[in-house]
């Protein structure tokens, strides 16, 4: 062959390598840890829980005792208008009973919705959280009135234990004022 084929090298000595540069990684946004729940947003999950468990144990013990509750409620019904069919007696019944259960269903889905709001810190969550509150604070007590003829139905379960729902979301009230955003 001749020099104009071979095209390699002559050997020579290895070139000496260069220093590798001295570099760290990093990342662009660092990873911060999610701060803990606080304490006023804690109280209020934990009271809106003992509500949930109030209206629970009083669905119960309507669902137990429900024919004593009827009737209870109609002769109240019939005695405050003695011109009402018993029709009519009946309807309002069924249409108290049913629109309770209805609200207080409302009333704790705005509580869940608030909750979630005010855990991803969003700017409503509280609001929200204020105003299931208020309307739940209404409602039991509406309701603690409608069902004082049963009162003593249960261990009077039907008369406390409105009172008590009541008393609950008031921690519930001054809780969500509290939470911050």
């Amino acid at each position: 062959m001749s020099e104009q084929g071979n095209h390699r090298r002559p050997e020579a000595e290895p070139r000496p390598q260069p220093q590798r540069p001295e570099f760290t990684v990093e990342p662009l946004r660092t990873r911060e840890e999610a701060p803990r729940p606080s304490l006023a947003y804690r109280l209020n999950v934990a009271s809106w829980v003992a509500v949930t468990v109030v209206f629970l144990a009083i669905a119960g013990v309507l669902a137990l005792e429900y024919d004593a509750v009827r009737s209870a409620l109609e002769t109240s019904v019939q005695e405050q208008d003695s011109g009402a069919s018993s029709a009519e007696v009946t309807d309002t019944v069924t249409v108290t009973l049913l629109g309770s259960a209805g609200v207080a269903a409302v009333i704790l889905v705005l509580a869940g919705v608030g909750s979630m709001l005010a855990a991803g810190r969003k700017r409503g969550g509280a609001l929200v959280l204020v105003f299931a509150a208020l309307a739940a604070i209404g409602a039991s007590l509406l309701f603690w009135s409608f069902m004082s003829e049963a009162g003593s139905i249960a261990v009077g379960a039907l008369q406390w234990g409105p009172l008590l729902a009541a008393g609950l979301t008031v921690v519930a009230a001054v809780t969500g004022f509290a939470i911050r955003r």
